[in-house]
């Protein structure tokens, strides 16, 4: 390496160190701050699931896969779909969130709850109607 080239190097890297020195020395930058979130955990189901209901006859609520599940704040909206159990998970800022499942496939019905989310998680279910009579 000749001189010329070695010098060049020398004074590129005291550049380099001194910008870095000058960064170091203004202090830490400001960062985003950080918001806090709570989960919002629910289940979307579907009802009736019998075309007939018998006394006796157990006919619960089925999951419903692939819903979509909305919550909306303000002009603020978050949409997730459902898993194929039918659950859900969002996390949001605390505040108050109107909640709409609708029904996947065919029948479009909606279930709509208004939830307030503070610190600890919120549970949530959701029955939208099947269409069944």
């Amino acid at each position: 390496m000749g001189p010329r080239l070695f010098a060049a190097r020398r004074a590129a890297g005291c550049v380099l160190l001194i910008g870095l020195a000058a960064g170091c020395a203004s202090g830490p930058q400001p960062r985003d701050p950080v918001v806090p979130s709570t989960p919002l955990l629910g289940r979307v189901v579907s009802a009736p699931s019998c075309p007939v209901e018998r006394v006796g006859q157990r006919c619960p609520p089925t999951p419903v896969p692939g819903a979509s599940v909305v919550a909306t704040r303000g002009s603020e909206r978050y949409e997730v779909r459902t898993s194929a159990d039918g659950t859900f998970r969002l996390d949001l800022a605390p505040g108050h969130y109107t909640v709409t499942a609708t029904n996947a496939g065919g029948y479009a019905s909606t279930a709509t709850e208004r939830v307030v989310l503070r610190h600890a998680p919120v549970r949530l279910r959701l029955v939208v109607d099947s269409g069944i009579r």
